[in-house]
Parts: structure tokens; sequence; C-alpha cells
């Protein structure tokens, strides 16, 4: 037989059809990758970001710009960059708004309601981490930098702090700050990861210049995001906790010629300590809240090196002293709090210097802070005054 050519016809539809399920198959292959890179640690994960203050809390402000705002507009874009890498997001506020709850909260709770219904938020969304974003503001102009804070407690704090720090040094490779332990209530009510992010001093005029560009603002807020995408790749099962994170050194003991009181140096980086002459015809016939208050009242007057800061407001009174059983109770008049100019450093960097400066009297182990009476106030709205400090717990 002779073989003949088999000739078939194809419809113009099939071919079209065909080309139609190929380019399905190859965008399907395409679109399985997509979804094994979107499934990546963060996928689903649920992020709560805290813009700190709001509303009727401006937090600390400068040069017509206000904390609050910073921290919203960068908290956003916040948001978006995790949620492009597969989180859901949840924001404490989307708008200029506080939770003080006015008329059913009032006086020193105010501030506790407030903080614990950011918290709350966590807690009832099953939230895998705790984002609080914040901005610095310092008396001298010269302090720079972001910082990152976790809760002392918190190994899994201090994980993602290092990982979200790490970033941002490299948006501000100047930045020689470190990821730092920090008591602030925001941060040590969680039961997960959760940490302060400063996104830098509004004070500084050249980093309040970046803050208010939009690049730097989505340099920032993608740093932030990058950070947390290597918490979850390095750490897929968890941080194993461990207590504490740090060692919290004491400041040393009165000697018998001198005491030290503790000032933040220029750059509020440190407490430093500046000694003072004790007066032998005086000193040893004070009684014990005698000499915690002459010593409190020598810090509220400041330092005498120049290249030192004030840690409390020189307008601030004593109004009491009383000590018992190694507590001192200090109660100071209201400018404490009212004429308080920074962020959340400042703050705990004026706590620490009260109690390292009562510490260090013999007889003396930990410290309680009253204002204008009141029991569980706050000086700057970070940290509660709702309990006793030692200088091994304390902030």
């Amino acid at each position: 037989m002779l073989n003949r050519p088999i000739i078939v016809f194809i419809r113009k539809s099939w071919i079209l059809g065909a080309i139609i399920t190929l380019i399905i198959l190859v965008l399907g292959a395409g679109s399985l990758k997509l979804t094994s890179v979107f499934s990546s640690g963060l996928k689903d994960k649920v992020i709560v970001i805290d813009p700190g203050h709001g509303g009727a809390d401006p937090g600390a402000q400068n040069s017509g710009i206000k904390e609050k705002d910073v921290n919203l507009d960068i908290s956003l874009r916040l948001g978006k960059v995790l949620e492009s890498k597969g989180c859901k997001v949840i924001l404490t506020r989307e708008v200029d708004k506080d939770f003080f709850l006015p008329g059913f909260v009032k006086g020193r709770m105010a501030k506790r309601a407030e903080l614990d219904n950011r918290i709350n938020i966590a807690t009832e969304n099953n939230a895998d981490l705790f984002i609080s974003v914040h901005a610095n503001s310092f008396s001298k102009r010269n302090s720079y930098g972001m910082e990152t804070y976790y809760h002392l407690k918190s190994s899994s704090g201090k994980a993602l702090a290092e990982k979200i720090h790490e970033q941002l040094t490299q948006v501000q490779p100047d930045n020689k700050r470190k990821a730092k332990a920090g008591d602030y209530y925001i941060i040590n009510q969680e039961e997960i990861p959760a940490v302060i992010v400063e996104v830098g001093f509004i004070s500084n005029p050249k980093e309040r210049k970046l803050l208010l560009s939009e690049d730097y603002r989505n340099s920032v807020a993608n740093a932030i995001g990058t950070g947390v995408e290597q918490f979850f790749t390095a750490f897929p099962m968890g941080v194993r906790e461990s207590s504490p994170t740090v060692a919290q050194d004491g400041p040393p003991l009165i000697s018998d010629n001198t005491y030290k009181l503790y000032f933040a140096n220029d750059n509020l980086e440190n407490l430093v300590p500046e000694d003072r002459q004790i007066n032998p015809s005086v000193w040893p016939k004070l009684d014990l809240a005698q000499k915690a208050s002459l010593v409190m009242s020598e810090l509220i007057q400041g330092p005498l090196s120049s290249k030192l800061i004030p840690t409390i407001a020189p307008t601030t009174k004593i109004l009491s002293v009383t000590t018992q059983n190694g507590l001192v109770t200090i109660d100071f008049s209201k400018d404490i709090r009212d004429q308080f100019p920074g962020g959340a450093l400042e703050e705990s960097m004026t706590i620490r210097s009260i109690i390292w400066s009562m510490t260090q009297i013999p007889g003396i182990n930990s410290v309680r802070i009253l204002v204008n009476g009141e029991f569980g106030e706050s000086i700057g709205g970070h940290i509660l005054l709702d309990r006793t400090f030692s200088p091994q717990l304390g902030v």
C-alpha cells in the first residue's frame, strides 16, 4: 500500500482555545510561585499597630509638629507594608482620637484606661505581635536617632526589637543607639512580643525635617515591616522566654564624703552621676526622710556641669517625704508632670534618676512616687506610677 499523508483539519477556534489553555497554565504556574512567596512566615499573622497618643493627648510637640500626627501617619504606612506581606493588620486608632472615655473615666485612672483599651485590642484579637509607634523630644536639639524598646522580662520582645532596630539603622547609618529594655506600661502588659518604636526626635532640626518627608516615612515603615518579617523567619517556632533579659545594676552606696545625683547626658543616651560633698556636721544628724529630702532637693536644682541635663523641672516642689521599712515615698507638686517636655525616653530617665539618687542612701531600697498626692499618676504618659520602684526592677 502506498503511504498516504494524513491530513488533520484543525479549526481556528481550537487553536485559539489551546493558546488560551497554555496561557492559563503558565499563569497558573506563576500564581503558584507567587502563592508560595505569599505563604511565608507572615501569612495570616495578626499584627496590632498602636499609633501612640492621639485626640486630647498630642504627645511631644516641637515647632508646630505634634507627635500624635507623626505616629499615626507612619503607623498607617506600616499597616500597608505588613498587609502586602500577608499579615492581618489591626490599628488601635486610624484617626486622631484617644481612649480617655470622657465623662466615664477621670483623674489618675484616665491614662490607665486609655492604655488598657489599646492593650485589650491586641488581647481580644489574639495578636501575634504588638508594635507601638512613638516619636521622641528633648530639650537638647542635638539628641538624634530612632530607638526600639522591649520589656526587660520579655525575650521575644527583645528579639523582635533587635530585628526591627537592625533595619532602622540601615535607614539611619549614623544612628549609634541600640535596642533597649524599658519598663513602659504599654508593652509590659502584653504576653506577646511587644515593642515601642521611637521613630526619631522631633526636637532635632535634621530629624524633624526628615520626619516631614513622605519618602522618609515610607522608609521607616518599610524598615519596621522588614524587621517583623525577619523576626518570624528567624524564630518560626517563637522565642523561649527567660527572665530578665538584662541585668540592671543599682547605684553605688554613698561614701563617707560624697553622694551622687543622676542627670541625663546631652544626647539623652545615659544617666551620668555627679558628685556632691557631704557636710559632715549636718548629714549624721539627719534622719532617713531628711536625707532623702536633701538629696532630692539638689536633684531638682539640677547639675553643676553644663554638659549634663536636668531630669526634673526646676519649678517642681517636694510636698512631702516619708520613709518606712526601706521604702521612701516622695510626693511631688504637679509641676513635675505639667512642665514635662519630652517623650518616653526622657520619662524613663526622669524616673531612673529619682530611683538611683534615692536608693544610694543606706536604708532606702525602693521608691514610691506621688504627684500632688495622687498614687498611680504619670509624668509623661508612658510609665504609670502605680507601684514601688527598685533600682534592679525599675525602669
